[in-house]
């Protein structure tokens, strides 16, 4: 018993330690578009761990190799893709082959079939919500394939081990699932509390000179306003409505800045979702239509949340309006609902515009940054800051020249009202 348990705890620890060393180099996080070189240090990251669990295998079964290599092998895929996958999965095959033995065939077959596993969900692992579902699936699917492969091919392993085993990794694997999924909430609120500092700072120095310069202004679109319709000069009635344009246009910027920081009632009550999005969605058709969009909404039931309604129809607008913005030549919009879990409820707005980059995704949201030709980026600033009074939180992902799903996270009210 003491031969098998040794080496498993160690083929654990140097998982879960390797875990923590890849989330300090690369913070996992929610927002999707993992670049190429963060695809190439998680499949870095597995080999590793893939290799330094093939050095400390349970012995003593012949000419046999068990270990939990295909733990960190079917992770990185479905996390990260079929480009780690696949890197770890050579690392893995080339190390035993060189182990050699009766056996080393049995090893490449189980870690092929442990990528393709892994490839086969990635893509409904990343969409879900709840992780554990589609990782139970591939799970036990390579369960089933994995005892199928010893039945056949090596039929001399106790019970004994069989159960020890098979324990031992499905408690590791979703033991890493669990991690890795905490790992991504921890990182998600260290962002937050980053951004609400950078908004506070912008705070501070919008009051500090907001009104200075608004008093100026206005006294300047007062003059010219009253210059344009007393003079006879055809160039300064020309180009009069376009300073004045430029004038409000600053003074538009200004009043978003004094917005971030002024304190704003929050009147939270019970608010139909459904019904807010069908109204924001019918006020919006028509710059959709101007722009060859269509918004399409796509809620069954309504969701009753703890919001500001007003502010959340801003919020709403301002996602909305970015999302056609952001389609050149016609597409779609599609806002739909789900509930994340019994406290919370989740509202999609998916568009088929030009994407963002994975640079561009961690850059949302602070203030003057914005992929839009004209634009301050304080809107989405804006809206980052209303979801957040509102107990919410809002996650982009994003694929270029794919789209973009913006996902609203918001508070369900405590009475059921369905």
């Amino acid at each position: 018993m003491a031969e098998l348990l040794k080496p498993i705890f160690v083929n654990i620890s140097i998982i879960v330690s390797l875990t923590f060393i890849a989330n300090l180099i690369y913070p996992f996080n929610a927002k999707g578009g993992t670049s190429f070189k963060q695809k190439l240090f998680f499949g870095i990251i597995s080999s590793i761990a893939a290799l330094s669990c093939m050095y400390y295998p349970i012995d003593g079964f012949r000419s046999t190799v068990f270990d939990l290599r295909t733990v960190p092998l079917i992770v990185v895929t479905l996390y990260a893709g079929l480009t780690p996958g696949v890197m770890c999965s050579l690392v893995i095959i080339f190390s035993r082959l060189s182990i050699g033995g009766e056996y080393a065939w049995v090893g490449v077959l189980i870690t092929i079939v442990a990528l393709l596993i892994g490839f086969a969900y990635s893509q409904l692992f990343n969409e879900a919500l709840k992780k554990w579902k589609p990782g139970l699936l591939a799970g036990f699917l390579f369960f089933l394939f994995y005892v199928l492969i010893l039945n056949i091919y090596v039929d001399f392993l106790p019970i004994q081990f069989y159960l020890i085993y098979f324990i031992a990794f499905y408690s590791t694997y979703f033991l890493l699932i669990f991690l890795i999924d905490r790992l991504i909430r921890i990182n998600l609120q260290l962002e937050e509390t980053i951004y609400l500092g950078k908004l506070s700072v912008v705070g501070q120095m919008a009051a500090s000179i907001a009104h200075e310069i608004r008093n100026p202004l206005t006294t300047v679109r007062g003059m010219v306003q009253f210059l344009s319709l007393h003079t006879e000069d055809r160039q300064l009635k020309q180009h009069a409505p376009l300073m004045i344009d430029e004038l409000d246009r600053s003074n538009k910027i200004i009043s978003d800045y004094l917005s971030l920081v002024k304190p704003s009632e929050m009147k939270l009550s019970d608010v139909d979702l459904k019904q807010v999005v069908e109204n924001i969605a019918h006020l919006l058709s028509p710059l959709g239509a101007f722009n060859n969009v269509m918004i399409k909404t796509e809620l069954s039931e309504p969701f009753y949340v703890k919001a500001d309604e007003q502010q959340l129809k801003q919020c709403l607008i301002n996602l909305i309006k970015n999302g056609i913005e952001a389609i050149d030549g016609g597409g779609t919009i599609h806002v739909r609902c789900q509930q994340n879990t019994s406290n919370s409820v989740d509202l999609l707005i998916e568009d088929t515009g030009k994407g963002m980059t994975h640079e561009d995704l961690q850059k949302v949201g602070l203030p003057f940054y914005t992929t839009k030709t004209k634009g301050t980026g304080l809107g989405t600033m804006i809206t980052y800051r209303l979801v957040n009074n509102m107990k919410g939180s809002i996650v982009y992902n994003s694929v270029p020249d794919k789209g973009t799903t913006v996902t609203v996270r918001l508070p369900l009210a405590r009475e059921d009202k369905n």
